[in-house]
């Protein structure tokens, strides 16, 4: 392998390990990887169809727990407003204390609206236990999402 190919399976190293740790984007690194590749290459084996390809699946791998979380809690029982404030709430909790706030902020949205609603306590666990559920899942859908991604990368450049 020549030091491009090294460097890219760096980045897609790093990627992988960005499905796990909230201070790196996985799926996005493992786009920014096939291009650091085509560009390096003048994109004579991976060329933009395949990049559009490979982002389209970055962007629903990077938002995975916010979908995941979403229709986990709708499962459980948490109403459209509890699970819309979920979303919003895991917003201002990410841009305010990063991945520990997006989880806080999103279950207290949630818990506030659900417990607002029902009065019930039980409910608003079984909500929030199916938001944690969801995004556990999403993180399992980022790492295949990945995986997948840099399987089609190495398929399609043929190293």
């Amino acid at each position: 392998m020549n030091e491009i190919a090294w460097v890219t399976a760096g980045i897609f190293i790093a990627g992988l390990l960005g499905c796990f740790l909230p201070f790196l984007p996985g799926p996005p690194l493992v786009w920014l990887g096939a291009l650091y590749y085509a560009w390096r290459t003048d994109y004579a084996t991976v060329g933009w169809p395949m990049l559009i390809f490979l982002l389209l699946l970055a962007l629903l791998g990077a938002s995975a727990d916010w979908w995941m979380s979403f229709f986990g809690a709708k499962k459980s029982g948490a109403s459209l407003w509890a699970s819309l404030a979920s979303l919003l709430g895991g917003l201002i909790g990410l841009f305010v204390f990063s991945l520990p706030g997006m989880i806080i902020g999103a279950l207290a949205a949630m818990a506030a609206v659900e417990y607002s609603r029902h009065g019930d306590w039980s409910t608003v666990l079984r909500a929030g236990s199916g938001y944690l559920i969801g995004y556990l899942l999403g993180t399992v859908v980022q790492i295949g999402v990945a995986l997948a991604m840099i399987v089609i990368f190495v398929l399609d450049a043929r190293f």
